[in-house]
């Protein structure tokens, strides 16, 4: 169990979203920028941006970037926006009611940003260790209380619920002093409500993957084998049951019922401004938004996800409009040749002057199947097959190396490449492959190598197989982790300034 737990360990760390973003180079811009766009407390804030908004956001903030002189993030917007979505961290969607496509977090990108901000407000916040002690143990009572059956049991907590409150009112009216939290006290709980309000908001992308997988499910069952309507039906409906029936669902069908519920919410709004006018927690102003934002930002979660298990009846609907469209045309080619004939024949009887007949009518041509219960065979047992199954044993480890091997593959940023390319051009007419490496060295290895030589035969530099170079390359190994150089023989690459390419003695083979 340990050596799973270590294995479950380095294949999260080596292939997880979440974890890419943090150790990016670009990370701390790129949380920061969604932070900023998708869960700052600010009316501009929102669940999902169009892609020209999303686009237009990113501009202005490389624009700051610019005037505070860092010197990063220098390509296009839509570049940027591609490569994230490519990496998991924002999901690219075309909405039913629009023409363009829109962005929303993922849940990798949440889990980043809740990371960062609970290792940034951690040394600067008030930790909470009394109010969180008491809303675990409020919760194991919960659970304790409403998961026994026992009538006897429910009506004694009950009595003993009623004797305490009724004790408190005698008190009260006897004079006895009100019990009140310590301003520490409200701020500590205070804070908890705000980090599992931002936790529960969080965990919504990962309810809508979690539909959104099963609809994908229903959708490849649906269009296999030719199925008929009425088993795409029965198979949205049993999508339907199987969505309610998951763990997601049946909470998230109470979240709703209580979120939607007008009571419910008249309720929560009076109490979150009451939280809010509390003097204690008054200047904590950032949390304090949030928490006011609370009620529309939790219904516009919810709509969202309802949208996209909406999407799924969409989905079931094309199908079956596309299985009737068959059936429509089939019909109307019928109906085309009905009325060619009926006016071919009125044609024939006025040119010869013939009494129009008294019965018209059509003949359909079909065959009727018969079959008679005497050719039936006799009833003959199955024939056995006395094979002895083959045994295959499979080498866990070696399938544990390669998967590691697998999830550890890194793509190439080709666009980066380019630009390291005009960079070192742009001081010098030309550069070799091993000088260009000397300066940006290799980070994912030969496959890397690979691909300078690959754009040098895209973008016409100049390939000489007739002259060769050996070039060092650190490759780490997959399961251990060492570092192991190879010396590699390739052709001799020189790349050229855009201007100065027509003049360089092109080779125009491509590099093996």
């Amino acid at each position: 169990m340990g050596a799973m737990k270590l294995d479950a360990i380095a294949t999260f760390l080596d292939s997880s979203p979440t974890v890419r973003l943090l150790k990016a180079d670009l990370g701390a811009y790129v949380i920061y920028f969604l932070r900023q766009s998708f869960k700052a407390n600010t009316e501009e804030s929102a669940i999902s941006f169009a892609h020209d908004e999303l686009v237009n956001r990113l501009q202005i903030f490389q624009d700051e970037l610019r005037d505070e002189e860092r010197p990063v993030m220098h390509g296009s917007p839509e570049r940027y926006l591609r490569e994230w979505s490519d990496a998991g961290w924002l999901r690219r969607f075309l909405p039913a009611d629009s023409h363009g496509p829109h962005y929303q977090l993922t849940r990798y990108s949440e889990d980043a940003i809740r990371i960062v901000d609970s290792a940034l407000s951690r040394d600067t916040r008030l930790v909470g260790t009394e109010s969180r002690l008491r809303l675990v143990i409020d919760t194991l009572v919960d659970i304790v209380r409403g998961a026994s059956p026992d009538p006897d049991r429910r009506i004694n907590d009950l009595l003993a619920q009623r004797q305490r409150i009724d004790d408190e009112i005698e008190s009260i009216r006897g004079g006895g002093e009100v019990q009140t939290y310590h301003p520490a006290q409200i701020r500590e709980r205070f804070y908890t409500a705000v980090d599992l309000l931002k936790t529960l908001q969080g965990d919504f992308r990962a309810v809508e993957d979690r539909f959104e997988a099963i609809g994908r499910q229903v959708q490849r069952d649906a269009v296999k084998d030719a199925r008929h309507r009425g088993e795409i039906l029965a198979t949205a409906l049993d999508a339907e049951d199987l969505i309610k029936q998951q763990d997601e669902g049946v909470s998230f069908d109470a979240f709703v019922a209580f979120l939607f519920a007008p009571q419910a919410q008249a309720k929560l709004r009076e109490t979150i401004a009451e939280v809010t006018r509390i003097e204690a927690v008054s200047a904590e102003r950032s949390a304090v938004e949030h928490v006011r934002a609370m009620v529309p930002s939790l219904l516009s979660e919810a709509d969202n996800v309802l949208r996209q298990t909406g999407r799924l009846s969409q989905t079931l609907r094309r199908l079956l409009d596309d299985q009737s469209v068959g059936h429509r045309k089939r019909t109307a080619e019928v109906l085309r040749e009905i009325r060619t004939l009926s006016s071919r024949l009125k044609h024939q009887i006025s040119e010869s002057g013939d009494p129009v007949p008294k019965s018209i009518g059509l003949q359909v041509e079909t065959s009727i199947g018969l079959a008679s219960p005497l050719t039936r065979p006799f009833w003959t047992p199955p024939q056995v097959f006395d094979v002895a199954p083959q045994t295959r044993t499979v080498d866990f480890e070696t399938a544990k190396r390669e998967a590691r091997k697998l999830a550890g593959m890194q793509r190439l940023e080709w666009d980066r490449m380019r630009e390291a390319i005009a960079s070192a051009t742009a001081k010098s007419s030309s550069i070799g492959l091993s000088e260009l490496i000397a300066i940006r060295p290799l980070k994912v290895g030969i496959v890397e190598l690979v691909g300078w030589i690959q754009i040098a035969h895209e973008d016409g530099h100049q390939i000489d197989r007739d002259a060769s170079e050996q070039i060092d390359v650190t490759v780490p190994d997959a399961v251990t982790g060492l570092k192991t150089k190879l010396r590699v023989r390739v052709p001799l690459v020189t790349f050229h300034q855009v201007g100065l390419k027509a003049t360089a003695p092109i080779r125009t083979k491509r590099p093996r």
